[in-house]
């Protein structure tokens, strides 16, 4: 039986995505910050078929602890199929940061990935990995929300506010920038893991999920927000432009599952071009290096 991590699988996409690849004959390891709220989540799934093999492990994204620990309590798995890296955050309001300092949403939905993925390529021959990105990456996008600006890896790490801006603005650009900075990182990983020719080639491609702006990614957002959010999904799905984790899920089954791509970005099932600052060789460089140095790890080196 195969195995296949999926962080953030207590709700929304992550979840989903757990369910399909369960009836897909996958063990799931479901990786998740609280254990009891995935369970209790998963008894009122009606959907989730409890009979699959799954396990519910605790991780913390934000926590480069949390992440050694759970990748060391993986000693009774022998081997991992697939990782998914589907758990993010974003947030309103004042800055807020992880454990080790860091800027919350580029410490959560990039840095700790980086870190999760880089210490379980270590252990493992993973054949699969999937980075969950946001069309949002792309500094060119239409939406209503500030854009994506890549910067050095300290600024990133920790930003200062901009008396010229809202912290409301700050924040949608923390979260589109983290969204780059996974595409950069799965580009320069592809790149990395090619070199080294290792015996099982890995397959790494970035998804990009569709808008879903009612998920359990905001659950950190004010009551005000998620109503904004709620009356911009329900725009966005009149013109035809919303999603919904129930389908798109389905697509990130697939590049577990079935597509054969590496380096990849899929909008949802099709494979098309990210943005050209997604493909910024000497940025992903950059942004590896600088992880590097704020974890104290080196890896994959070239």
């Amino acid at each position: 039986m195969k195995t296949v991590i999926v962080t953030g699988a207590n709700s929304g996409l992550g979840l989903w995505t757990s369910k399909y690849l369960l009836d897909l004959g996958y063990r799931v390891i479901m990786a998740c910050r609280d254990i009891e709220k995935t369970r209790k989540t998963i008894n009122g799934f009606p959907e989730f078929d409890q009979s699959k093999e799954f396990i519910i492990k605790k991780l913390d994204l934000a926590d480069f602890e949390s992440i050694r620990d759970f990748v060391d309590n993986l000693s009774d798995i022998e081997d991992i199929y697939a990782l998914d890296c589907n758990g993010g955050i974003s947030y309103e309001g004042q800055f807020r940061y992880t454990k080790n300092g860091v800027e919350e949403t580029f410490g959560t939905n990039y840095l700790g990935h980086f870190l999760l993925t880089n210490l379980l390529l270590e252990k493992y021959n993973i054949e699969r990995i999937v980075m969950v990105s946001s069309e949002l990456h792309n500094p060119k996008n239409k939406s209503p929300f500030a854009k994506a600006a890549f910067k050095p890896v300290n600024e990133l790490a920790y930003p200062k506010v901009d008396e010229n801006s809202t912290l409301q603005k700050q924040a949608q650009s923390f979260y589109a920038t983290s969204k780059l900075c996974v595409l950069l990182f799965a580009y320069e990983l592809d790149r990395r893991l090619k070199r080294k020719a290792l015996p099982k080639y890995t397959l790494v491609n970035a998804i990009n999920p569709g808008l879903m702006l009612t998920t359990n990614l905001g659950r950190t957002h004010k009551p005000g927000e998620n109503i904004y959010r709620k009356l911009l999904d329900l725009f966005f799905k009149i013109i035809g432009l919303s999603d919904n984790p129930k389908a798109s899920a389905k697509a990130v089954v697939q590049l577990i599952d079935s597509v054969k791509t590496s380096g990849q970005y899929y909008d949802i099932n099709k494979a098309i071009q990210s943005s050209s600052d997604s493909y910024g060789e000497q940025n992903a460089k950059v942004l590896w290096e600088g992880s590097e140095k704020i974890i104290g790890s080196k890896f994959l080196a070239i």
